[in-house]
């Protein structure tokens, strides 16, 4: 009957006229016995106010007075009954009001209750959840939603939405997010939003986090929205699990491929060193003829190291590690990539070797990686520039690098550089890179680089002496 009444109020305001003339002529009645008591009018407009409401108990109460001022006799009572009366009525009012007070206080401590629970709750989920009225303004957050803003409570409390997707950085499909294409916007339209993949980007370290946003509608007992509710789950560490799993996949197949191509590659390798033994043993060869026939053989013999290599790799076995020369390492990368820095116009490359220690490492990886570093400084000057390569010792860390005067690497794709199958490149593997750090943290050692838009890219290789390292190799 309550919710009935308090669904519809012209229900509710026909009810309390209807009690309200109970309660007249109940007052009408014993008027004659005890006199005229308005208190007893208290009942019928209590049970007005629980079962329909604040406004039709107002209007019983107005019904009452002034029907009591047309209906009052003054019949003659004695007064000393009429003053027990009175006095009667004070326990039963009395009492009414300290249950109405301990009800209320029950009902302030039921809630302070949840509203405690609710807390606890949200406190203790691991996802962010944030509280927004219906004006999309922030009303509270939780701990990790703290985290992921790098925000205090009271710093964004209030905030609006629109502010707050610009602070934390949202993002779809690498774009900024329109306003009315946010969850909780679309939330206080009174549409339900379920893992939605997003792109948070405010973090401290600035790292993306990735996350599924989902957000409700909050409505009253009436049914209209006042507000919503967001949940932001962080999903990073599942997204790399996931990619790592299709790298795996993807190394699977490409190993599975370059298995292959490795047989067929080597006999093509040994046509080449077979055809440059006998070119060697012709007579009346010029210096520049022998030169070449050496430098092809050497080139096929360092193919076949790489072949063989591949092979290891794709048994899962490692590469022997040796003492290895760094300064002969890059003096045979740069032998080996001779034809292709002379067939770019401009392009002059210098030589800065100091005595270095030997490392413990193995050459076919080491000058692999070497041979890496230098196409990718000459394919960065296809106009012609600078190629430097150095060698030093330095605190016992051989240091070699490799520095070009191209156009720099974007500071968008520094972040990515060692990814594997990243690329910048049309025709590119996005091995290279992630490959050549591989080796040289296997070896102990370590690859990093400075880059400038306009002015170059410097790629700088570290690896202990050999006398600095353990005797096992890594």
């Amino acid at each position: 009957m309550r919710e009935l009444l308090k669904d519809r109020p012209v229900l509710g305001y026909v009810f309390a006229a209807v009690a309200s003339v109970l309660a007249i002529f109940v007052v009408r009645g014993i008027e004659p016995l005890v006199g005229y008591i308005p208190m007893l009018f208290l009942a019928g407009v209590a049970a007005v106010e629980a079962y329909a409401g604040a406004g039709p108990a107002l209007l019983s109460v107005a019904l009452c007075i002034g029907a009591s001022l047309f209906v009052r006799n003054h019949p003659p009572v004695s007064e000393h009954l009429h003053n027990l009366t009175k006095l009667g009525m004070f326990p039963i009012v009395a009492i009414v009001l300290i249950y109405l007070m301990e009800a209320h206080r029950r009902q302030k401590r039921v809630v302070r209750e949840q509203l405690l629970e609710l807390n606890t709750l949200l406190e203790s989920m691991p996802e962010a959840v944030f509280i927004f009225d219906s004006n999309s303004r922030l009303v509270d957050v939780n701990r990790a939603a703290e985290q992921i803003c790098a925000c205090t409570r009271a710093e964004i409390h209030g905030a609006h939405l629109s502010f707050l997707a610009k602070h934390m950085g949202l993002q779809q499909d690498e774009q900024p997010m329109a306003l009315s294409d946010l969850a909780v916007t679309r939330a206080l339209a009174g549409e339900s939003v379920q893992n939605e993949a997003r792109v948070f980007s405010s973090r401290a370290d600035g790292s993306p986090m990735n996350a599924l946003v989902s957000a409700n509608p909050m409505r009253d007992a009436e049914g209209a929205t006042i507000g919503a509710l967001l949940v932001v789950r962080d999903v990073t560490e599942i997204t790399q699990l996931q990619r790592q799993v299709a790298d795996a996949e993807r190394h699977t197949a490409i190993g599975q491929m370059a298995s292959g191509i490795a047989h067929d590659f080597n006999n093509v390798l040994n046509t080449i060193t077979q055809a440059a033994a006998l070119l060697q043993s012709q007579p009346n060869q010029s210096d520049d003829q022998r030169f070449y026939v050496g430098m092809i053989e050497n080139a096929a013999r360092r193919g076949a190291e790489i072949i063989k290599r591949v092979r290891e790799y794709v048994r899962g076995a490692s590469g022997e590690s040796a003492q290895v020369d760094v300064r002969q390492m890059l003096q045979d990368a740069l032998d080996l990539t001779r034809p292709m820095w002379r067939g770019v116009n401009g392009l002059t490359v210098t030589t800065e070797f100091k005595p270095v220690p030997p490392v413990r490492a193995n050459a076919a990886d080491l000058r692999r990686v070497f041979t890496n570093l230098i196409v990718n400084a000459i394919q960065a000057m296809p106009r012609g520039g600078r190629l430097t390569a150095r060698c030093e010792e330095r605190s016992g860390m051989v240091i070699a690098s490799v520095q070009d005067t191209g156009e720099g690497i974007l500071p968008e794709q520094q972040k990515k550089i060692f990814l594997p199958y990243f690329t910048t490149k049309q025709t590119g593997t996005g091995l290279g890179l992630s490959t050549a750090q591989k080796i040289l943290l296997a070896s102990g050692g370590d690859i990093s680089f400075t880059s400038e838009i306009g002015s170059g890219t410097t790629f700088t290789v570290q690896l202990p002496a050999f006398e600095k390292q353990p005797a096992k190799a890594a």
